[in-house]
Formats: structure tokens, C-alpha cells, sequence
């Protein structure tokens, strides 16, 4: 018997365990992902590292509550170190929490949506045993822990649609709050929960009710950090990195068309004057080091924004470098947009265009490449992990990873796939063939999706280890999208005798 009730309810715990085809399902994936994970390690006995993994390693050492990043990651570190500090341990944990998000999510389809059982084994196929999920837990990084909770606050607002209760609200709250504070890609996330909200059921003092929970986390982070920042800084700012991403993002604009040398804001003069004289010496380059959309404007020393940033403080020698950095913030976050302002169609047409197709097809970066192509790591690592020496190594001498370069173009076909197979969905009158609850479901994907797009084109370059979120759930609705278009295609493609018309007399 198949019971319908609240998520955490006997009665979807009793669908996983108590139904065969459930239980094979779990105890394969179990299985599986365990064997997966024990190959990862023996062939990477040390976890990749990029620039941003010092930084969250550094914060965590120190346990600051601000940093260059949001710190959920750093706290996570230290809350993994309780229990082991190592770092297969950590790879460990984060490799099975991503396991188990995804699980919960699948089972979560299974129960709330019941596809047909090649959809769904297809699904966990697809999912469950994908090498991806290792080589992004494999990183001393955020990114599979904001794959885990974003994974998370999706499957609990399907939930909250079915059978929202105060119970899920709460643990939605949470959640969101969480993953605000591990990435910043999440700023959208609370748009979403709101108008999902407005679709659950309830009168409008419920559902206001229901936004302010919801809301109350992680309008505590923003206030916190904020406060914090002005009080430690003496900037009162929530994202200082926001700052530096528009200038950098503008910048890779300006590269582009001619210099404006004159009429200047008085504010931006001096900053100006080390934008044009960089940008006259990448012109005598044969090869330009910001000939893609990357990193380059943020972090290279010899770049215009960390070129003032030194020259404001070469006499200053006191000042952290943190507030040092948080300072500028604001002043290139309106560089930035005066630049953009200035050249909205070259903006279009050097950043928003290229960063579109990167979306469409992101670049693997650090994913492409194992510890940046170093055989060694930096101090902070080595106390952090408790390493011998600062040597690090992995199966092959090549640094380069293969596999991965398999998935910028798999990524691409499932958007083609979701988007085309939702307008078959659309056409073929999907949405009035499937319950109200499946409709409203498909209209939250469609807005998830719509925002993760906007807001990843138009935030900062996009790169293969940022979309592990958005490949989970735009491929697990490719397939259901995909599975009803063929299902309908078949049922009009019978003939009449094996598909009769009632006959309106009976």
C-alpha cells in the first residue's frame, strides 16, 4: 500500500524500506557509491586543492566569522575536524553527503512524482553512479557541500507543496540559511522559497507567517555579517567580494573597446589611469592572459584592481590585508558599473554573451587539472591535514584529469534536452495530463533554472565545478521531461484500432 503524508513521516520512510524495488535501489547505491569512493582515494591519497582551499583553510584555523568567503565552509571544516583531520576523512564526509542528498532527492521523485521504473532507474543510474560527484567532493572546496544543501532546500520545497507543515518550514529555514552562508549562489535561493511559499496551501496570514520563518536565518547571517564587517573593518558591507566582481567583470568588458581618457569621475580617476595603462600593455601581447573569462582581474597581482589596491596601502604596513581588501570594495563595485554603463552593448557582447555559452558549456578549470599542475601544497595544509612533508601526489604522473572533459559537453545536451523538452511538454498539453502537484512542481523547475541561468551569467565567469547543482536537477527533468514526450509521441503514433475513440452512444 502506498501511503501519502509529511516528509520524516513513517510512511515515506516505511515506502523506502518496506518495498522491494525501494530497498534494492538503496542498497545498490550504498554499495556502489562505497566502492567508488574507496577507488577515489587509492588513486588521489591527497585531495585537490586550488587557490580559494588556503583561504577556507586559513579562516577555519583561525575560526573567523568573516573572510574573503562566506564562511559556512570554514566552520564546516572545523566541525569535520572534531570527528577526524584528515583529509581522506573530509573527502569522505563530503562524498557521502552528496550521496545522500541525492537519494533523498531521487527517492523524494519516486514518492511524490511516480514515474514509470525505467525513468527512475535511469535516474539513479545516471546519478547515483556518476564519477563527477567524486573529483568535486575530491576538492578542498565548497563546492560539493553547496551542491549538497542546495540538492537539500530543493527537495524540501517540493515537500512543502505537497504537505507544508511548521515542521518542514523550520527545516527549510535552516537549510536555506545554511547554504547562504557557503556560497554566495545562493542569493536567488530566497526568491524562490518565497513564491513557492505562495503556492502552498493556507490562507495569506499562513503564508506571510511561513516567509518570515523561512526568512529569519538568513536574514540573521546577512545582519551578523554585515555588523561584523563594519565592526572588525570598518565597512559596513555584506559581500566585499561583490565589489571586486563587478570591477573584475567590467574590466574584461573594457579590454575590448577604446580607452576613455577623459571626463572622468573624480572618485575613479587614479583606478582609471592603472586600468588604461594595463590595458595598453596587454595590447603588446601576443597572447593575453585575460583572452577568457576567468580569474585573471580578480587575483593576478599585475591587474588593475590588486595594482591600486597595493598602491592605496604601499605606506601602510599595519593594515590587515582583510580590511585592506573589504575597503576597495565598494569603490569597484561602482567602477565597475559606471564601466558598464558607459559600454552597455560591449558588455553583451565580451562578458554576458561569452559567460551565456560558458553556461551552456561550462569549462572544467580547476576540475581539468590536479592541484593546479603542482606537486606540492601550501603550509596551511600541511598543519591543517597533518601531512609529512608538503609533498602531494595521485596515480599519474600527468596532472592533467581526462574524465572530466567529458562533462562540458554532456552538461550542454541536458539544457538542449530540458529545454526542448519542455516545450514538447507544453505542446503536447502536459500540463493538462498531470496533477495539479506535478504542475506546480514543473513550474518551480522551470524557475529554478530561469534563476540559476540569470544569475550565473550575469554574477561571475562560470566554470564546471559551479553547476553540479544545476546539473543534478536540470538532468533528473531532461529525463522526465524527455520520458513524457516519448510516451505521448508512442500513444499518437498507435493506430486507431490499438487506440479507439469512445464511442459517445455507450
Amino acid at each position: 500500500m502506498k501511503f501519502k503524508a509529511p516528509l520524516f513521516s513513517k510512511a515515506f520512510v516505511y515506502d523506502i524500506l518496506d518495498r522491494k524495488d525501494n530497498r534494492w535501489l538503496l542498497f545498490g547505491s550504498t554499495i556502489l557509491a562505497i566502492f567508488f569512493l574507496i577507488l577515489i582515494l587509492r588513486l588521489y591519497p591527497y585531495p585537490n586543492f586550488l587557490p580559494d582551499s588556503y583561504s577556507y583553510i586559513d579562516a577555519a584555523l583561525n575560526n573567523v566569522n568573516i573572510n574573503m568567503w562566506p564562511v559556512g565552509y570554514s566552520k564546516f571544516l572545523r566541525f569535520i575536524s572534531v570527528f577526524n583531520r584528515s583529509s581522506a576523512g573530509l573527502v569522505i564526509f563530503q562524498y557521502m553527503l552528496l550521496q545522500f542528498s541525492i537519494l533523498f532527492f531521487l527517492f523524494s521523485i519516486k514518492y511524490l512524482l511516480a514515474p514509470g521504473k525505467w525513468l527512475i532507474g535511469t535516474l539513479f543510474a545516471l546519478l547515483v553512479l556518476n564519477p563527477l560527484w567524486l573529483y568535486i567532493s575530491n576538492f578542498v572546496s565548497s563546492d560539493a557541500l553547496f551542491a549538497t544543501f542546495s540538492l537539500l532546500w530543493l527537495t524540501t520545497l517540493f515537500w512543502l507543496i505537497y504537505e507544508p507543515n511548521i515542521r518542514m518550514f523550520v527545516f527549510h529555514a535552516l537549510i536555506l540559511g545554511f547554504v547562504f552562508s557557503v556560497r554566495y549562489n545562493a542569493l536567488y535561493y530566497p526568491i524562490i522559497s518565497i513564491l513557492v511559499i505562495f503556492m502552498t496551501k493556507g490562507v495569506l496570514k499562513e503564508k506571510l507567517l511561513r516567509i518570515a520563518i523561512v526568512l529569519l536565518p538568513v536574514a540573521w547571517f546577512v545582519t551578523y555579517t554585515t555588523l561584523t564587517f563594519k565592526e572588525q573593518l570598518g565597512v559596513s558591507i555584506f559581500s566585499p567580494f561583490g565589489g571586486w566582481q563587478m570591477g573584475s567583470n567590467a574590466l574584461f568588458m573594457y579590454a575590448h573597446v577604446p580607452p576613455k581618457r577623459t571626463n572622468i569621475p573624480k572618485q575613479f580617476v587614479k583606478l582609471h589611469n592603472f586600468t588604461i595603462q594595463h590595458m595598453d600593455s596587454l595590447s603588446k601581447l601576443k597572447q593575453r592572459p585575460d583572452g577568457e573569462l576567468g580569474i585573471y582581474y580578480l587575483w593576478d597581482e599585475k591587474a588593475p584592481l590588486k595594482l591600486y589596491l597595493a598602491d592605496k596601502y604601499k605606506k601602510d604596513s599595519t593594515t590587515p590585508y582583510l580590511k585592506r581588501w573589504a575597503s576597495v570594495s565598494p569603490l569597484y563595485g561602482q567602477y565597475g558599473t559606471w564601466l558598464i554603463k558607459q559600454h552597455p552593448g560591449a558588455f553583451l557582447k565580451y562578458y554576458i554573451w561569452p559567460n551565456f555559452l560558458n553556461y551552456y558549456s561550462p569549462p572544467t578549470e580547476f576540475l581539468g587539472i590536479y592541484n593546479m599542475g603542482s606537486d606540492t601544497v601550501d603550509p596551511g595544509a600541511v598543519s591543517w591535514f597533518g601531512y609529512k612533508s608538503n609533498k602531494v601526489h595521485h596515480f599519474s604522473k600527468n596532472k592533467n584529469i581526462i574524465l572530466t572533459a567529458i562533462f562540458p559537453l554532456l552538461l550542454a545536451m541536458i539544457n538542449v534536452i530540458f529545454f526542448f523538452g519542455f516545450i514538447g511538454f507544453v505542446i503536447l498539453g502536459g500540463f493538462s495530463k498531470v496533477s495539479p502537484y506535478y504542475r506546480k512542481v514543473l513550474w518551480v523547475m522551470l524557475m529554478i533554472w530561469l534563476g540559476n541561468l540569470a544569475f550565473s551569467v550575469l554574477a561571475s565567469p562560470i566554470v564546471l565545478r559551479y553547476q553540479a547543482f544545476p546539473f543534478i536537477f536540470t538532468l533528473t527533468f531532461a529525463v522526465l521531461l524527455l520520458g513524457f514526450v516519448i510516451q505521448e509521441s508512442r500513444q499518437e503514433s498507435k493506430p486507431a484500432e490499438e487506440n479507439p475513440i469512445p464511442d459517445p452512444a455507450i
